[in-house]
């Protein structure tokens, strides 16, 4: 790195030396070098002037609207984020007990039906058929309560905004 770039990469690294956002090592490479060159000192010396300037202006505050606003905001993302959470947690307690309705009703229709089917004369070889439209409906049913508990639950939600 030739002297004239060395020299232009430490004017750009003045302002972060004034600001204490250098490392020590840059810090101490740059001191080096301003202590040898007058044009940096001076330009060194013309930031701290603004930096200090700058370190004595009030601090702006947001206004309360604003606050206010942004607030709210969060608020209706975290509530959203929670209610997403626990439509999952619904959905997937629907579903498990749809599947267990599922599994557990086959063996107690076989037993409850067992005697009445044979003096029917009905095979169960098409009894399949109805356990699959069954157990479509019981699944039908968890989804659609599910739906309508997220339904409900946005409805809330919006009335007590």
């Amino acid at each position: 790195m030739s002297h004239s770039d060395e020299h232009a990469e430490i004017v750009k690294q003045l302002p972060l030396l004034v600001a204490g956002a250098l490392d020590e090592d840059d810090e101490a490479r740059i001191a080096r070098h301003v202590a040898a060159c007058p044009d940096c000192a001076n330009e060194r010396e013309r930031w701290q002037v603004i930096a200090a300037g700058l370190r004595r202006l009030a601090t702006p505050q947001p206004s309360s609207a604003l606050f206010k606003r942004t607030r709210m905001m969060v608020m209706d993302q975290l509530a959203a984020k929670a209610e997403q959470r626990q439509n999952r947690i619904v959905m997937i307690f629907l579903v498990l007990f749809s599947w267990a309705v599922t599994v557990v009703s086959w063996p107690i229709f076989r037993f409850a039906t067992g005697g009445l089917l044979s003096l029917l004369d009905i095979r169960f070889r098409q009894m399949w058929q109805f356990f699959a439209i069954f157990s479509a409906l019981t699944w039908l049913a968890s989804g659609s309560a599910a739906l309508l508990l997220s339904l409900r639950r946005q409805h809330e939600r919006r009335l007590t905004q």
